[in-house]
């Protein structure tokens, strides 16, 4: 099961929140943080995003979870490049 707080919002900066993944398997028992920052830049805003919690023995979930943000991000890309 997926449980998830927010931690912290600054409006047009920062989302922080807990991701943590109840699992049987210590592989796979998730204790994590997700945080999307926003920077203005020149050309428009930068967007940074970090998962932080992931133990030496979570290779497969690290695998698994980046795979995923690999998807979502490519998705945001095609979504923001369509015209309004």
């Amino acid at each position: 099961m997926l449980d998830c707080e927010v931690l912290a919002v600054e409006p047009h900066k920062t989302l922080s929140y807990t991701w943590n993944f109840a699992h049987a398997d210590a592989a796979f028992n998730l204790t994590s943080v997700v945080t999307f920052t926003l920077t203005p830049t020149r050309g428009g805003t930068q967007l940074c995003m970090e998962q932080s919690g992931f133990r030496p023995d979570q290779k497969q979930a690290y695998g698994g979870a980046k795979g995923g943000w690999q998807q979502f991000f490519a998705k945001l890309e095609q979504v923001l490049a369509r015209p309004e």
